[in-house]
């Protein structure tokens, strides 16, 4: 696969990513013409909603041939609302290429997805586009860069950064002796792909300036993919809806190849392959096979979720690191008279495709809530639902998400024996965590106590059971230890253990009480020195923590912890006191005690397993094959 390069397009919204896509299709022959995306008529940009709105709102594949060599192209959205699609895209390819517009610099989602390049250890290029504008101002831009990803480097100046980690390098740059440029494209070459440098180009997708350069460097100094024989592994980063051949799993394959009318497993169950289609110079092409290293789309995964791995798990030497989480719901209703089971359905299979837009259903009060990173989300979420399904709707207010966590250490037991047939007895001993470590489960049981198959079942059924706490939201930062339980050899029902373990574990919330946390954004702002006073006093207002102001000249850069609730709607009003040169980015960056004056409560979904004899019963009827959803 040596003539193969896996890449992803990731910036900031407007920062020219899309053209960029167009250019290289346009001058490697792929297309007759560019593409405008504000005109809709950008390749990859066909759905409706983007074409209306002249922006990506999923990811798009694509290729081109550079140098002889096949270049993938994976398109990103560009709006921070949508971050989740863009890393699943990042940890799908071998390198990445980041555009910063050199009019508008770094901005929200510029630091958000340089620190995803960070994490996932991705080689990188940064291209300043725009550099055709009049007030065009790259060595602003490259300032700003170089502030926050350091290892970044402007290419037209870069033989001092690689002196200063090459020994070789150094000792002719020392001596005055100029480095002979294939030395420094080989050097560039293998510091990129050893992740110690990150180089930067500027020039115009619009005009072409830089991109011939840019280009060269993609095919130079980004990596090939590895190639891996034997079994099937691979990953799937987006799914979508094709309204002729039904759901589209979009597959990164790593170890092996997915064949038409191959079995391959997933998510414990065996699927055909129907179809597959793979980029070929601009075009999504029928083909017979993805081998290891290619990317494309694969058919016959009928409940295939983005994120999703198939074959071996294993195959796949790196984990999925944990991306941006939504910290926002809000409810949505049908305004059609649209019935709401059908509404349900729909926001179903738009979950699969965006499992970070988690369906939330209320089965007694026939409710529907989901996860949202922003407004903009809702608005194509709207958009889509009306043009996919003939649905129209309407979305509430933004609430902030908030999570619990145990006060203090305890003890939940349930004996679930009546009536009969069952039997399944739990005791859990549930501490508290520090803030950040998720749920640790562990069984510390004598193994004469239950056997390995019931508790492989009650492991299974902690996700279900910890997603409401006494409060209403999910609990975490605790360790659940399976200190005992008991099983009977002629009574027992695997499906005993799937009721028994949120009885026991709703006893064990109940002992140890439960305390609130709230959802904290890190945030940057870069303003005029005029403004400080306002947005320190607006820092506090929010119940937010500032850090030590740094200015430069006239210029201020203040960092701050600030509740995610309190701060929703910041951003607008500390564009509109700034006039719009002020510059806000906020990442998410924890999870953080709430004054109890200050949170909101959940209303529980379903029947509460505290009300145990209810429960019981609707569990039962539930397992059975009723439809009733009890947690």
């Amino acid at each position: 696969m040596k003539n193969i390069r896996n890449i992803a397009f990731a910036a900031h919204v407007d920062a020219g990513k899309t053209t960029l896509t167009e250019r290289l299709l346009f001058e490697s022959g792929a297309i007759r013409a560019q593409g405008s995306v504000d005109k809709g008529t950008a390749k990859t940009d066909d759905l409706t909603v983007e074409k209306k709105r002249g922006i990506s709102v999923r990811t798009a594949l694509t290729s081109t041939n550079i140098n002889g060599v096949t270049v993938n192209i994976i398109d990103t959205p560009g709006h921070a609302d949508f971050i989740s699609q863009v890393e699943r895209a990042l940890f799908a390819v071998d390198g990445i290429v980041v555009l910063v517009s050199a009019v508008d610099g770094v901005q929200t989602n510029t630091e958000i997805i340089l620190d995803a390049v960070e994490r996932l250890k991705k080689p990188c290029i940064v291209f300043i586009n725009k550099t055709d504008r009049d007030i065009a101002d790259p060595d602003r831009v490259f300032a700003e860069i170089k502030d926050i990803f350091p290892k970044a480097a402007l290419f037209s100046d870069i033989a001092e950064d690689i002196a200063s980690i090459d020994e070789e390098c150094l000792e002719m740059f020392v001596s005055g002796e100029k480095i002979p440029e294939n030395v420094i494209r080989k050097k560039v070459a293998e510091y990129t792909k050893s992740l110690d440098i990150c180089p930067v180009f500027c020039g115009s997708a619009v005009t072409g300036a830089g991109v011939g350069e840019l280009a060269a460097a993609i095919v130079d100094f980004l990596p090939p993919p590895d190639e891996k024989d034997g079994e099937t592994g691979g990953f799937i980063y987006a799914v979508s809806h094709d309204r002729q051949n039904g759901r589209a799993a979009y597959t990164r394959v790593y170890s092996g190849s997915v064949t038409v009318r191959q079995q391959i497993s997933l998510g414990g169950a065996e699927y055909k392959v129907n179809m597959i289609k793979k980029p070929v110079f601009g075009k999504m092409t029928d083909t017979q096979t993805l081998y290891s290293g290619e990317v494309g789309a694969v058919y016959g995964f009928s409940e295939a979720k983005t994120g999703d791995f198939i074959g071996k798990r294993e195959l796949i030497s790196s984990a999925l690191p944990e991306t941006e989480q939504a910290l926002m719901m809000t409810s949505v209703t049908a305004t059609d008279g649209t019935d709401i089971l059908k509404l349900k359905s729909a926001l179903s299979e738009i979950a699969a495709e965006e499992p970070m837009t988690d369906l939330i259903w209320e089965p007694i009060s026939k409710s529907l809530n989901i996860k949202v990173f922003g407004n903009i989300q809702t608005e194509v979420l709207r958009d889509i639902i009306l043009e996919r399904f003939g649905i129209s709707t309407a979305f509430g207010p933004m609430n902030v998400i908030y999570k619990e966590t145990p006060s203090r250490v305890g003890f939940g037991f349930d004996a679930y024996t009546m009536p009969k047939p069952c039997w399944a007895v739990l005791k859990f001993k549930i501490t508290p965590l520090k803030r950040g470590s998720g749920v640790v489960y562990r069984c510390s049981a004598p193994p004469n106590r239950l056997s390995y198959r019931y508790r492989k079942q009650v492991e299974e059924s902690i996700k279900a059971s910890i997603a409401q706490g006494p409060r209403g939201w999910e609990v975490t930062d605790m360790e659940i230890d399976l200190v005992d339980g008991e099983d009977h050899p002629i009574h027992t029902h695997p499906l005993d253990f799937t009721v028994a373990t949120p009885l026991a574990l709703a006893d064990g919330f109940r002992n140890t009480g439960t305390t609130l946390l709230e959802p904290y954004i890190h945030a940057r702002f870069t303003f005029a020195a005029e403004h400080y006073g306002r947005v320190l006093s607006d820092i506090i207002r929010m119940r937010g923590e500032p850090g030590d102001p740094i200015r430069r000249k006239d210029t201020v850069f203040l960092e701050a912890e600030i509740p995610a609730a309190t701060s929703l709607d910041y951003s607008a009003v500390f564009a509109s006191f700034t006039s719009g040169k002020g510059v806000m980015s906020a990442t998410f960056s924890g999870y953080r005690v709430c004054p109890e004056p200050d949170g909101k409560t959940m209303p529980r979904r379903g029947v509460d397993p505290l009300d145990r004899s209810k429960y019981i019963l609707a569990a039962r009827h539930a397992l059975s094959g009723t439809v009733f959803e009890v947690m």
